[in-house]
């Protein structure tokens, strides 16, 4: 089966939604989905399918389809819902190897 362009869009677009619709039922998305979802949607950028910027507004589309609202104004009425979001992932941009040494 070879993936197409619009495939890719519509496919991404039906994971949004159930993931969308899922918080608004309540439930709370597994972080291995949303990875799951982000590398997805990052594969597509890398095999020419699509691009962050047409793809966040896809996101931006589902969101506001699913809420009635964009995910800034959702974020900024929930604003202790979206605190665990911001990760910091610094410590991990050095390499393993000098991370391992120096904490001898």
């Amino acid at each position: 089966m070879q993936i197409d362009r619009v495939h890719f869009l519509t496919e991404v677009d039906a994971r949004l939604a159930r993931m969308f619709s899922a918080n608004r039922c309540g439930y709370r998305t597994p972080a291995v989905e949303r990875h799951r979802l982000e590398g997805f949607m990052q594969a597509g950028v890398f095999l020419g399918l699509s691009n962050n910027l047409e793809l966040a507004e896809l996101m931006e589309e589902s969101h506001q389809a699913i809420f009635g609202k964009s995910i800034r104004d959702r974020r900024q009425e929930n604003t202790l819902n979206w605190r665990y979001e911001q990760v910091d992932y610094s410590a991990f941009e050095e390499p393993t190897y000098t991370r391992k040494t120096r904490s001898r």
